[in-house]
C-alpha cells in the first residue's frame, strides 16, 4: 500500500505545473497528513519509480546509477 513518507534529503529545486485538481488534491493529502506539499509530490514520485522496472531506462556501463 503507497504511503507518504517524510523525506529530509529533498535538496534540488525545480519548477512544474499541475492541473489544477491535481494541485488541490495533493494539497488536501499534505494538510490531512500534516505533512508539506513537498513531501507529498516526492512520495508519490518515489512510489511511481518503485513501481516501474527502471532497467530499461539504464545505460550499459551505469547497471546502479537509477536505483533510488
Amino acid at each position: 500500500m503507497f504511503e507518504i513518507s517524510k523525506y529530509k534529503k529533498s535538496n534540488v529545486k525545480i519548477s512544474i505545473r499541475l492541473p489544477e485538481t491535481m494541485n488541490d488534491t495533493l494539497k488536501k493529502i499534505a494538510e490531512k497528513e500534516d505533512m508539506s506539499f513537498n513531501n507529498v509530490i516526492v512520495s508519490c514520485i518515489q512510489n511511481s519509480l518503485d513501481q516501474i522496472d527502471l532497467a530499461k531506462y539504464e545505460e550499459p556501463n551505469e547497471k546502479n546509477k537509477l536505483k533510488l
